[in-house]
């Protein structure tokens, strides 16, 4: 089967003022379609250069990107307008392609009434908790339909006890959802808890170090009962090892 995006021999350079900086380095790797990949590495590796480059944001400076599907792509903070209600938000990314479709619109309130927000509908941003927050801002991206799900850090900004119940839930959303999904994470817990695969890069310039499968073994998955599994710690130190102990 063909992957839904793959990466060949790719190489980024910034070019600046001070001189030429090389944040990707040979780095190939391919996502097969339904997949959740988590990414990690030492801070300032190229993580997010990566996620930029499956993105469209930023060109190669060599190699391949090949993405089979729609994109769509959350980032750390949930950036709602403040002004529009929650509705009208999880409406925006329609609004702003010209698909506010009836049917497109149903779909929105199907979510909202799904994941916990139909008794929020009418309320605005400042009215809901953090977690909240992004499960309105992972229904805008889920509202035009992306094959593939760019997460950026998307639990980074919220205190640590409701970054553990937020993860659950939204990876819980993703997997029912079908989505294909690629997390770039700080936390080497989070990204195994969420993940089929963790792939493990360099310092920068970034390249794929290592990757690992996770398997699991428990008889219902979510993100939370993934931390229980007997396996998970062999997970977290096998990672944590091959990392700049600086990343945690």
């Amino acid at each position: 089967m063909r992957p839904i995006v793959s990466l060949d021999d790719v190489s980024l350079r910034y070019h600046s003022i001070g001189g030429e900086t090389l944040a990707v380095s040979h780095l190939s790797l391919s996502v097969p379609s339904g997949e959740f990949l988590s990414i990690v590495g030492p801070s300032g590796c190229g993580k997010s250069s990566l996620l930029s480059m499956l993105a469209g944001l930023i060109t190669p400076s060599k190699g391949n990107i090949s993405v089979n599907g729609e994109i769509g792509y959350m980032l750390q903070k949930d950036y709602l307008l403040e002004w529009r209600t929650i509705r009208s938000n999880a409406l925006l990314g329609l609004e702003i392609q010209n698909k506010l479709t009836p049917k497109n619109t149903a779909y929105v309130e199907a979510l909202l009434d799904q994941y916990g927000l139909g008794d929020f509908k009418d309320h605005y941003p400042y009215q809901l908790s953090g977690g909240m927050r992004q499960r309105v801002a992972l229904i805008r991206t889920l509202a035009v339909r992306p094959d593939i799900l760019l997460l950026d850090e998307p639990f980074s900004a919220l205190d640590y006890q409701t970054r553990l119940s937020v993860a659950d839930e939204i990876g819980t959303i993703i997997r029912k959802e079908g989505k294909t999904a690629i997390l770039v994470s700080h936390d080497i817990s989070e990204a195994i808890s969420l993940a089929d695969r963790v792939v493990v890069l360099s310092s920068r310039p970034a390249s794929v170090k290592k990757i690992y499968d996770i398997k699991l073994s428990i008889e219902q998955y979510s993100p939370m009962k993934a931390r229980e599994a007997p396996e998970f710690r062999e997970y977290f130190n096998a990672i944590w090892k091959e990392l700049d102990v600086h990343v945690v």
